[in-house]
């Protein structure tokens, strides 16, 4: 995945992290400079995405989440990633993904 962070010309605080998925959708996190919490966006086709500190650990909280609600049951097991973005404000922006080892639309 090729991610793109931008800032929000609305506030400066918040930089929105996307990327161009394959089934056409643009799926975008917000974080917020300087916050714990982290944001993410979960795609039509399965891939997700976390942005923020702890980025890895919420990702895998809201998939093991979503397997004991059965919520992927027309998937296989997601192959996860981590890396690292330049932010907006000069540092590094945690970003770790899913992608499902079987894609389905809808």
């Amino acid at each position: 995945m090729d991610f793109v962070v931008r800032q929000m010309t609305s506030n400066a605080e918040v930089a929105l992290v996307r990327y161009d998925c394959e089934c056409g959708c643009k799926p975008n996190a917000k974080y917020v400079h300087g916050a714990a919490e982290v944001g993410h966006e979960h795609c039509c086709c399965g891939n997700v995405h976390f942005v923020g500190p702890g980025a890895r650990v919420a990702l895998e909280a809201y998939l093991a989440e979503r397997k004991t609600r059965n919520e992927d049951a027309g998937r296989c097991e997601y192959a996860l990633h981590e890396t690292e973005l330049d932010d907006p404000w000069g540092g590094k922006l945690p970003v770790a993904y899913g992608i499902p080892a079987r894609h389905t639309h809808g």
